[in-house]
């Protein structure tokens, strides 16, 4: 396969929300934990990379664009996990070049398109942060994922969110599988999303549940496969 496999890696509650109180910690341990058995690298939109790891608060004045142009920038480096943010504008705020989470050092790379201004990839060079130039105003998704297996050796990707990034793989046909962690929780506030928002598209995709797990809270394991997709690559189609 000459792409990442995208794998939905997802905590929700049983009306499927994907934020909001959670009634055990058993099903969100094992939902950071899986992941890590999933791949060697988290996916994740703006939002929640600024949320939970890139808050900071950009100044670009003091960065110059001399010698940037708007090409792939991967330095020669090595971690055993990664951090990829898609970051449409350039607007994560990175105080430090990998992701802390559950014990690992996730190393950052960021996905932006050319409405990123040139400072802020001279900010990313500032921290030894690759980044990957995908389009003018949206991403080439397909095309991305190539990138990563090729530069970082990325074979699956866990996609964590949020919603609109999972909304914009599940519209391109680039889901192969969705591992979900049901917590053992109803949540009914109609203002927290649920695992995909894909901005009113229809989208006609069919996952099938390939594995079942109970979770000693009550909570539960599912993982769905995207069997168009199994079909794709086993006739050599990798879309």
């Amino acid at each position: 396969m000459d792409r990442a496999k995208v794998i939905v890696h997802m905590y929700v509650s049983i009306d499927g929300k994907i934020d909001g109180p959670r009634a055990s910690d058993i099903s969100s341990a094992y939902y950071s934990d899986e992941l890590f058995r999933l791949s060697n690298a988290d996916g994740n939109g703006r939002q929640t990379i600024q949320m939970y790891a890139a808050p900071g608060k950009l100044d670009l004045s003091k960065y110059s664009t001399a010698g940037i142009d708007y090409q792939d920038w991967i330095p020669n480096l090595q971690s055993a996990t990664w951090s990829i943010a898609f970051d449409r504008r350039g607007r994560d705020g990175w105080e430090q070049n990998y992701f802390e989470y559950n014990g690992h050092q996730m190393h950052a790379v960021e996905v932006v398109t050319k409405q990123a201004p040139k400072e802020y990839l001279a900010f990313l060079r500032s921290l030894t942060i690759p980044y990957i130039i995908s389009g003018e105003r949206e991403f080439d998704l397909a095309a991305v994922l190539g990138k990563l297996k090729k530069y970082f050796h990325i074979d699956n990707l866990a996609l964590c969110g949020g919603a609109a990034i999972d909304g914009a793989f599940l519209k391109a046909h680039l889901v192969d599988e969705i591992p979900l962690v049901l917590s053992p929780h109803v949540n009914g506030d109609n203002s927290i999303k649920s695992a995909f928002d894909t901005m009113e598209t229809y989208v006609n995709d069919t996952f099938k549940v390939d594995r079942v797990k109970k979770l000693a809270d009550g909570g539960v394991y599912l993982i769905f496969v995207n069997y168009s997709t199994m079909n794709d690559r086993a006739s050599g189609n990798t879309k």
